[in-house]
Protein backbone atom coordinates (compact mmCIF):
# COMPACT_ATOMS: atom_id res chain seq x y z
CA UNK A 1 0.00 0.00 0.00
CA UNK A 2 2.80 2.48 0.40
CA UNK A 3 3.58 2.54 -2.81
CA UNK A 4 0.15 3.30 -3.85
CA UNK A 5 0.18 6.42 -1.30
CA UNK A 6 3.35 7.45 -3.21
CA UNK A 7 1.76 7.20 -6.41
CA UNK A 8 -1.05 9.70 -5.09
CA UNK A 9 1.40 12.36 -3.90
CA UNK A 10 3.21 12.17 -6.87
CA UNK A 11 0.06 13.16 -8.89
CA UNK A 12 -0.88 15.42 -6.15
CA UNK A 13 2.22 17.01 -6.31
CA UNK A 14 1.94 17.33 -10.24
CA UNK A 15 -1.19 19.39 -9.92
CA UNK A 16 0.00 21.41 -7.20
CA UNK A 17 3.15 22.07 -9.78
CA UNK A 18 0.94 23.04 -12.74
CA UNK A 19 -1.20 25.26 -10.59
CA UNK A 20 1.89 26.95 -9.09
CA UNK A 21 2.93 27.37 -12.79
CA UNK A 22 -0.57 28.66 -14.05
CA UNK A 23 0.14 31.82 -15.07
CA UNK A 24 3.23 30.73 -17.56
CA UNK A 25 1.12 28.02 -18.91
CA UNK A 26 -2.20 29.32 -19.05
CA UNK A 27 -1.72 30.20 -22.78
CA UNK A 28 0.48 27.53 -23.55
CA UNK A 29 -1.59 23.88 -23.36
CA UNK A 30 1.20 22.17 -24.23
CA UNK A 31 3.80 23.19 -22.02
CA UNK A 32 1.13 21.86 -19.37
CA UNK A 33 0.30 19.05 -20.76
CA UNK A 34 4.26 18.12 -20.65
CA UNK A 35 4.89 19.41 -17.19
CA UNK A 36 2.37 16.87 -15.81
CA UNK A 37 2.98 13.69 -18.03
CA UNK A 38 6.99 12.76 -16.23
CA UNK A 39 4.41 12.97 -12.81
CA UNK A 40 1.75 10.51 -14.54
CA UNK A 41 5.04 8.02 -15.19
CA UNK A 42 6.36 8.24 -12.17
CA UNK A 43 3.35 7.42 -10.42
CA UNK A 44 2.33 4.60 -12.74
CA UNK A 45 6.24 3.23 -12.22
CA UNK A 46 5.34 3.44 -8.64
CA UNK A 47 2.47 1.69 -9.47
CA UNK A 48 4.16 -1.36 -10.59
CA UNK A 49 5.62 -1.59 -7.47
CA UNK A 50 2.33 -2.20 -5.34
CA UNK A 51 1.10 -5.18 -4.05
CA UNK A 52 -0.93 -7.23 -7.33
CA UNK A 53 -4.39 -6.40 -5.90
CA UNK A 54 -3.71 -2.51 -7.02
CA UNK A 55 -0.85 -2.60 -9.69
CA UNK A 56 -3.65 -2.65 -12.36
CA UNK A 57 -5.56 -0.37 -10.88
CA UNK A 58 -2.69 2.26 -10.56
CA UNK A 59 -1.27 1.58 -14.00
CA UNK A 60 -4.26 1.42 -15.79
CA UNK A 61 -5.21 5.15 -14.10
CA UNK A 62 -2.38 6.53 -14.94
CA UNK A 63 -2.49 5.84 -18.61
CA UNK A 64 -5.92 7.11 -18.72
CA UNK A 65 -4.72 10.29 -17.40
CA UNK A 66 -1.45 10.41 -19.46
CA UNK A 67 -3.66 10.38 -22.88
CA UNK A 68 -5.99 13.10 -20.96
CA UNK A 69 -3.05 15.28 -20.50
CA UNK A 70 -1.94 14.78 -24.28
CA UNK A 71 -5.38 16.05 -25.46
CA UNK A 72 -5.07 18.52 -23.39
CA UNK A 73 -3.67 21.48 -26.20
CA UNK A 74 -6.90 20.50 -28.23
CA UNK A 75 -9.46 20.84 -25.28
CA UNK A 76 -12.46 22.91 -26.30
CA UNK A 77 -12.49 25.19 -23.49
CA UNK A 78 -15.41 28.17 -23.02
CA UNK A 79 -12.03 30.10 -21.56
CA UNK A 80 -9.03 28.75 -23.11
CA UNK A 81 -7.00 30.17 -20.46
CA UNK A 82 -8.41 27.41 -18.23
CA UNK A 83 -6.92 24.59 -20.46
CA UNK A 84 -4.02 24.66 -17.56
CA UNK A 85 -6.15 24.05 -14.84
CA UNK A 86 -7.52 21.00 -16.51
CA UNK A 87 -3.95 19.46 -16.70
CA UNK A 88 -3.74 19.93 -12.99
CA UNK A 89 -7.44 18.49 -12.81
CA UNK A 90 -6.43 15.26 -14.58
CA UNK A 91 -3.82 14.72 -12.06
CA UNK A 92 -5.98 15.34 -9.55
CA UNK A 93 -8.86 13.17 -10.80
CA UNK A 94 -6.18 10.28 -11.55
CA UNK A 95 -5.41 10.88 -7.77
CA UNK A 96 -9.18 10.52 -6.29
CA UNK A 97 -9.41 7.48 -9.17
CA UNK A 98 -6.45 5.49 -7.66
CA UNK A 99 -7.61 6.43 -3.74
CA UNK A 100 -11.03 4.96 -4.44
CA UNK A 101 -9.78 1.86 -6.26
CA UNK A 102 -7.49 1.14 -3.79
CA UNK A 103 -9.56 1.81 -0.67
CA UNK A 104 -8.37 -0.50 2.36
CA UNK A 105 -11.48 0.90 4.15
CA UNK A 106 -15.16 2.99 3.42
CA UNK A 107 -13.35 6.38 4.64
CA UNK A 108 -10.72 5.90 2.53
CA UNK A 109 -13.02 5.02 -0.68
CA UNK A 110 -15.17 8.28 0.23
CA UNK A 111 -12.21 10.46 -0.07
CA UNK A 112 -10.93 9.17 -3.26
CA UNK A 113 -14.78 9.43 -4.75
CA UNK A 114 -15.22 12.71 -3.77
CA UNK A 115 -11.93 13.67 -5.31
CA UNK A 116 -12.66 11.66 -8.41
CA UNK A 117 -16.16 13.02 -8.74
CA UNK A 118 -15.92 16.90 -7.94
CA UNK A 119 -12.55 16.76 -10.57
CA UNK A 120 -14.87 14.96 -12.89
CA UNK A 121 -17.66 17.68 -12.58
CA UNK A 122 -15.47 20.58 -12.94
CA UNK A 123 -13.55 19.26 -16.02
CA UNK A 124 -17.09 18.62 -17.06
CA UNK A 125 -17.35 22.17 -16.87
CA UNK A 126 -14.68 23.51 -18.81
CA UNK A 127 -16.09 22.59 -21.63
CA UNK A 128 -17.68 25.02 -24.35
CA UNK A 129 -20.99 26.11 -24.54
CA UNK A 130 -24.35 26.23 -21.91
CA UNK A 131 -24.91 22.09 -22.52
CA UNK A 132 -21.73 21.25 -20.74
CA UNK A 133 -22.09 23.87 -17.67
CA UNK A 134 -25.89 22.43 -17.57
CA UNK A 135 -24.69 18.94 -17.53
CA UNK A 136 -22.06 19.35 -15.08
CA UNK A 137 -24.45 21.06 -12.71
CA UNK A 138 -26.79 17.98 -12.93
CA UNK A 139 -24.10 15.50 -12.36
CA UNK A 140 -22.99 17.89 -8.99
CA UNK A 141 -26.17 17.59 -8.02
CA UNK A 142 -26.74 14.50 -8.40
CA UNK A 143 -23.57 13.71 -6.96
CA UNK A 144 -23.93 15.14 -3.75
CA UNK A 145 -27.74 13.52 -3.33
CA UNK A 146 -25.59 10.12 -4.15
CA UNK A 147 -22.60 10.62 -1.47
CA UNK A 148 -25.50 12.00 1.27
CA UNK A 149 -26.56 8.01 0.51
CA UNK A 150 -23.09 6.80 0.64
CA UNK A 151 -22.23 8.47 3.90
CA UNK A 152 -26.07 6.98 5.62
CA UNK A 153 -24.27 4.10 4.40
CA UNK A 154 -21.51 4.74 6.09
CA UNK A 155 -23.14 5.29 9.07
CA UNK A 156 -24.87 2.16 9.36
CA UNK A 157 -22.12 0.54 8.63
CA UNK A 158 -20.30 1.73 11.86
CA UNK A 159 -23.37 1.58 13.59
CA UNK A 160 -23.56 -2.25 12.69
CA UNK A 161 -20.24 -2.92 12.92
CA UNK A 162 -18.34 -0.52 15.21
CA UNK A 163 -15.63 -0.09 12.64
CA UNK A 164 -14.95 1.56 8.68
CA UNK A 165 -13.59 -1.56 6.87
CA UNK A 166 -15.28 -3.30 4.72
CA UNK A 167 -18.33 -5.17 6.71
CA UNK A 168 -17.62 -9.09 6.12
CA UNK A 169 -20.47 -11.89 5.27
CA UNK A 170 -20.93 -12.82 8.49
CA UNK A 171 -21.41 -9.40 9.77
CA UNK A 172 -23.78 -8.63 6.81
CA UNK A 173 -25.77 -11.37 7.02
CA UNK A 174 -26.33 -11.00 11.13
CA UNK A 175 -27.16 -7.56 11.40
CA UNK A 176 -29.98 -6.17 9.06
CA UNK A 177 -28.50 -2.66 9.40
CA UNK A 178 -25.41 -3.63 8.10
CA UNK A 179 -26.82 -5.14 5.38
CA UNK A 180 -28.66 -2.00 4.85
CA UNK A 181 -25.47 0.33 4.93
CA UNK A 182 -23.64 -1.99 2.66
CA UNK A 183 -26.20 -1.67 -0.43
CA UNK A 184 -26.30 1.90 0.27
CA UNK A 185 -22.47 2.42 -0.18
CA UNK A 186 -22.22 0.20 -3.11
CA UNK A 187 -25.41 2.70 -4.34
CA UNK A 188 -23.28 5.50 -3.91
CA UNK A 189 -20.07 3.73 -5.84
CA UNK A 190 -22.92 2.72 -8.30
CA UNK A 191 -23.39 5.93 -9.18
CA UNK A 192 -19.57 6.65 -9.91
CA UNK A 193 -19.80 3.62 -11.98
CA UNK A 194 -23.22 4.85 -13.82
CA UNK A 195 -25.05 1.75 -13.19
CA UNK A 196 -29.54 2.30 -14.17
CA UNK A 197 -30.75 3.87 -12.35
CA UNK A 198 -28.18 6.07 -11.38
CA UNK A 199 -26.79 7.24 -14.62
CA UNK A 200 -28.71 9.83 -15.41
CA UNK A 201 -26.10 12.71 -14.78
CA UNK A 202 -23.42 10.91 -16.18
CA UNK A 203 -24.91 10.45 -19.31
CA UNK A 204 -25.28 13.89 -19.60
CA UNK A 205 -22.08 14.82 -18.50
CA UNK A 206 -20.49 11.70 -21.12
CA UNK A 207 -22.29 13.60 -24.11
CA UNK A 208 -21.35 17.49 -23.23
CA UNK A 209 -18.23 17.50 -21.88
CA UNK A 210 -14.94 18.24 -24.91
CA UNK A 211 -14.11 15.03 -26.28
CA UNK A 212 -10.52 15.36 -25.23
CA UNK A 213 -12.09 15.17 -21.15
CA UNK A 214 -15.22 13.34 -21.48
CA UNK A 215 -13.24 9.78 -22.13
CA UNK A 216 -10.92 10.58 -19.33
CA UNK A 217 -14.20 10.76 -17.03
CA UNK A 218 -15.91 8.01 -18.66
CA UNK A 219 -13.07 6.07 -18.31
CA UNK A 220 -11.59 6.64 -15.04
CA UNK A 221 -14.70 6.77 -13.18
CA UNK A 222 -15.57 3.12 -14.60
CA UNK A 223 -12.02 2.11 -13.19
CA UNK A 224 -11.97 3.16 -10.04
CA UNK A 225 -15.70 2.46 -9.15
CA UNK A 226 -14.95 -1.55 -10.40
CA UNK A 227 -12.18 -1.72 -8.12
CA UNK A 228 -14.13 -0.69 -5.16
CA UNK A 229 -17.15 -2.12 -5.84
CA UNK A 230 -15.38 -5.77 -6.44
CA UNK A 231 -13.96 -4.70 -2.83
CA UNK A 232 -17.31 -4.48 -1.22
CA UNK A 233 -18.80 -7.43 -3.27
CA UNK A 234 -15.52 -9.81 -2.15
CA UNK A 235 -15.73 -8.92 1.78
CA UNK A 236 -19.89 -8.51 2.00
CA UNK A 237 -20.69 -11.37 0.16
CA UNK A 238 -23.25 -13.41 -1.74
CA UNK A 239 -26.53 -11.02 -1.05
CA UNK A 240 -25.21 -7.77 -2.44
CA UNK A 241 -23.47 -10.04 -5.56
CA UNK A 242 -27.19 -11.09 -5.96
CA UNK A 243 -28.23 -7.43 -6.72
CA UNK A 244 -25.83 -6.24 -8.81
CA UNK A 245 -26.19 -9.22 -11.38
CA UNK A 246 -29.77 -7.67 -11.56
CA UNK A 247 -29.26 -4.60 -11.72
CA UNK A 248 -26.33 -5.12 -14.16
CA UNK A 249 -28.68 -6.81 -16.86
CA UNK A 250 -31.32 -3.97 -16.28
CA UNK A 251 -28.79 -1.71 -17.47
CA UNK A 252 -27.37 -3.58 -20.25
CA UNK A 253 -30.94 -3.44 -21.60
CA UNK A 254 -32.00 0.32 -21.00
CA UNK A 255 -28.00 1.27 -22.37
CA UNK A 256 -28.44 -0.75 -25.73
CA UNK A 257 -32.08 0.22 -26.18
CA UNK A 258 -30.99 4.26 -25.62
CA UNK A 259 -28.02 3.94 -28.06
CA UNK A 260 -29.94 2.06 -30.87
CA UNK A 261 -32.51 5.19 -30.46
CA UNK A 262 -29.29 7.65 -30.85
CA UNK A 263 -29.23 7.34 -35.17
CA UNK A 264 -27.60 11.01 -35.74
CA UNK A 265 -25.79 11.95 -32.37
CA UNK A 266 -22.21 10.07 -31.89
CA UNK A 267 -21.50 11.58 -28.67
CA UNK A 268 -25.48 10.37 -27.01
CA UNK A 269 -24.75 6.93 -28.77
CA UNK A 270 -21.39 6.95 -27.00
CA UNK A 271 -22.86 8.02 -24.00
CA UNK A 272 -25.40 5.37 -23.68
CA UNK A 273 -23.35 2.58 -24.42
CA UNK A 274 -20.98 3.66 -21.91
CA UNK A 275 -23.83 2.48 -19.23
CA UNK A 276 -24.16 -0.46 -21.50
CA UNK A 277 -20.44 -1.34 -20.48
CA UNK A 278 -21.55 -0.17 -17.08
CA UNK A 279 -24.01 -3.39 -16.95
CA UNK A 280 -21.55 -5.73 -18.57
CA UNK A 281 -18.79 -4.55 -15.31
CA UNK A 282 -21.98 -4.92 -12.87
CA UNK A 283 -22.58 -8.32 -13.87
CA UNK A 284 -19.44 -9.43 -13.50
CA UNK A 285 -18.96 -8.03 -10.40
CA UNK A 286 -21.93 -10.23 -8.85
CA UNK A 287 -21.07 -13.57 -10.80
CA UNK A 288 -19.33 -15.15 -7.75
CA UNK A 289 -16.17 -15.26 -6.32
CA UNK A 290 -14.49 -14.78 -9.98
CA UNK A 291 -16.37 -11.74 -10.66
CA UNK A 292 -14.53 -9.26 -9.48
CA UNK A 293 -11.36 -10.24 -11.09
CA UNK A 294 -13.40 -10.22 -14.15
CA UNK A 295 -14.90 -6.72 -13.58
CA UNK A 296 -11.41 -5.30 -12.94
CA UNK A 297 -10.08 -6.57 -16.56
CA UNK A 298 -13.08 -5.22 -18.46
CA UNK A 299 -13.03 -2.04 -16.94
CA UNK A 300 -9.42 -2.20 -17.85
CA UNK A 301 -9.82 -2.56 -21.33
CA UNK A 302 -12.95 -0.16 -21.62
CA UNK A 303 -10.90 2.44 -20.44
CA UNK A 304 -8.29 1.68 -23.23
CA UNK A 305 -10.92 1.68 -26.38
CA UNK A 306 -12.68 4.62 -24.53
CA UNK A 307 -9.49 6.88 -24.73
CA UNK A 308 -8.87 5.98 -28.34
CA UNK A 309 -12.44 6.83 -29.56
CA UNK A 310 -12.51 9.82 -27.66
CA UNK A 311 -9.00 10.95 -28.73
CA UNK A 312 -10.05 10.11 -32.26
CA UNK A 313 -13.04 12.84 -31.62
CA UNK A 314 -10.81 15.21 -29.86
CA UNK A 315 -10.52 18.76 -31.08
CA UNK A 316 -13.98 19.26 -32.33
CA UNK A 317 -16.65 21.14 -30.54
CA UNK A 318 -19.15 18.99 -33.35
CA UNK A 319 -17.92 15.95 -34.59
CA UNK A 320 -17.79 15.71 -38.46
CA UNK A 321 -16.47 12.34 -39.03
CA UNK A 322 -15.89 12.96 -42.68
CA UNK A 323 -13.84 15.76 -41.34
CA UNK A 324 -11.59 13.76 -39.20
CA UNK A 325 -8.72 12.77 -41.77
CA UNK A 326 -7.26 9.15 -42.29
CA UNK A 327 -5.16 8.46 -39.25
CA UNK A 328 -8.19 9.98 -37.21
CA UNK A 329 -10.59 7.58 -38.97
CA UNK A 330 -8.93 4.68 -38.61
CA UNK A 331 -8.39 5.08 -34.68
CA UNK A 332 -11.98 5.52 -34.71
CA UNK A 333 -12.73 2.81 -36.55
CA UNK A 334 -11.01 0.67 -34.53
CA UNK A 335 -12.33 2.00 -31.06
CA UNK A 336 -15.49 1.29 -32.62
CA UNK A 337 -14.57 -2.31 -33.41
CA UNK A 338 -13.17 -3.00 -30.03
CA UNK A 339 -15.91 -1.56 -28.29
CA UNK A 340 -18.82 -3.88 -30.21
CA UNK A 341 -16.47 -6.92 -29.46
CA UNK A 342 -15.74 -8.04 -33.08
CA UNK A 343 -12.72 -10.76 -32.64
CA UNK A 344 -9.89 -10.09 -32.06
CA UNK A 345 -9.86 -6.97 -30.59
CA UNK A 346 -10.01 -6.52 -27.14
CA UNK A 347 -13.26 -5.95 -26.52
CA UNK A 348 -14.21 -9.01 -27.24
CA UNK A 349 -11.94 -10.98 -24.51
CA UNK A 350 -13.64 -8.42 -22.21
CA UNK A 351 -16.76 -9.43 -23.29
CA UNK A 352 -15.90 -12.99 -23.66
CA UNK A 353 -14.51 -13.26 -20.06
CA UNK A 354 -17.68 -11.96 -18.85
CA UNK A 355 -19.56 -14.14 -20.66
CA UNK A 356 -18.21 -17.34 -18.63
CA UNK A 357 -18.27 -16.27 -15.16
CA UNK A 358 -22.36 -15.17 -15.50
CA UNK A 359 -23.09 -18.37 -17.05
CA UNK A 360 -21.21 -20.52 -14.35
CA UNK A 361 -22.40 -18.11 -11.00
CA UNK A 362 -25.52 -15.88 -12.79
CA UNK A 363 -27.31 -18.44 -14.98
CA UNK A 364 -28.65 -18.82 -18.28
CA UNK A 365 -31.00 -15.80 -17.95
CA UNK A 366 -28.40 -12.84 -17.14
CA UNK A 367 -26.00 -14.44 -19.55
CA UNK A 368 -28.57 -14.55 -23.02
CA UNK A 369 -29.24 -10.62 -21.17
CA UNK A 370 -25.08 -9.81 -22.11
CA UNK A 371 -25.06 -11.92 -25.24
CA UNK A 372 -28.10 -9.94 -26.59
CA UNK A 373 -26.70 -6.67 -25.34
CA UNK A 374 -23.18 -7.47 -26.89
CA UNK A 375 -24.96 -8.84 -30.17
CA UNK A 376 -27.25 -5.63 -30.42
CA UNK A 377 -23.95 -3.24 -29.90
CA UNK A 378 -22.69 -4.03 -33.29
CA UNK A 379 -25.85 -2.33 -35.06
CA UNK A 380 -24.70 0.91 -33.12
CA UNK A 381 -20.84 0.82 -33.38
CA UNK A 382 -21.00 0.17 -36.98
CA UNK A 383 -23.37 3.12 -38.19
CA UNK A 384 -20.68 5.39 -38.83
CA UNK A 385 -18.23 3.53 -41.37
CA UNK A 386 -19.60 4.78 -44.50
CA UNK A 387 -18.40 8.59 -43.13
CA UNK A 388 -14.94 6.99 -41.53
CA UNK A 389 -14.26 5.51 -45.32
CA UNK A 390 -14.75 8.53 -46.77
CA UNK A 391 -12.63 10.22 -43.76
CA UNK A 392 -9.59 7.92 -44.62
CA UNK A 393 -10.21 8.79 -48.49
CA UNK A 394 -9.46 12.86 -47.42
CA UNK A 395 -12.52 13.85 -48.73
CA UNK A 396 -13.01 16.72 -46.34
CA UNK A 397 -9.53 16.28 -44.19
CA UNK A 398 -9.37 19.14 -40.93
CA UNK A 399 -6.65 17.30 -39.40
CA UNK A 400 -4.54 18.81 -36.62
CA UNK A 401 -1.26 17.33 -35.81
CA UNK A 402 -1.21 17.92 -32.13
CA UNK A 403 -3.49 14.49 -31.83
CA UNK A 404 -0.78 12.28 -32.97
CA UNK A 405 0.94 11.14 -29.52
CA UNK A 406 -2.78 10.84 -27.61
CA UNK A 407 -4.16 8.49 -30.27
CA UNK A 408 -1.00 6.84 -30.45
CA UNK A 409 -1.09 5.88 -27.09
CA UNK A 410 -4.44 5.12 -27.09
CA UNK A 411 -4.03 3.10 -30.18
CA UNK A 412 -0.85 0.74 -29.28
CA UNK A 413 -2.58 0.37 -25.78
CA UNK A 414 -5.84 -0.97 -27.47
CA UNK A 415 -3.76 -3.02 -29.79
CA UNK A 416 -1.29 -4.53 -27.66
CA UNK A 417 -4.53 -5.50 -25.24
CA UNK A 418 -6.22 -7.37 -28.34
CA UNK A 419 -3.06 -9.35 -29.13
CA UNK A 420 -1.54 -9.58 -25.54
CA UNK A 421 -4.99 -10.10 -22.91
CA UNK A 422 -3.14 -11.93 -20.54
CA UNK A 423 -1.59 -8.86 -19.49
CA UNK A 424 -3.82 -7.45 -18.15
CA UNK A 425 -5.87 -10.72 -17.11
CA UNK A 426 -2.63 -11.39 -14.72
CA UNK A 427 -2.96 -8.72 -12.72
CA UNK A 428 -6.97 -8.51 -12.90
CA UNK A 429 -6.45 -12.18 -11.65
CA UNK A 430 -4.21 -10.89 -8.78
CA UNK A 431 -6.93 -8.16 -7.64
CA UNK A 432 -8.89 -10.96 -7.50
CA UNK A 433 -7.47 -13.21 -5.06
Amino acid sequence: MIAVYQAIGVLVLGAVVVLLLVGRVSTRPREAAWIGLPFVVVAAALGLQAPQPLSLAVVALCAVGGVGLLLVPVLEAAVPEHVAEAAALLLLGTAGAIGLGGATDLLQAVVGLETLALSAVTLVALGAGERALEAAFKYLVLGAISLAGLLFGLGLVILGTGALTFPTAAQVASNPLTLAGVVLVGMGIAFELALFPFHWGALDAYTAAAPSLAGFVMSASKLAAAFALGRLVLSAGVELGQILVWVGSLTIVWGTFGALAQAADLRRMLAYSAITHAGFIGLALGSGPNGPTTAAFYAAVYGSMAMLVFAALAGQREPRLRALGPMRAVALALGLFSLSGIPPTPGFWAKLAVLVVAWQAAGPLATLIAVAGGVFSVLYYLRPLPDLFAAVRGDEVTGRPVLVPGVLVAALAVVGLGLFPGIAWTLARASGS
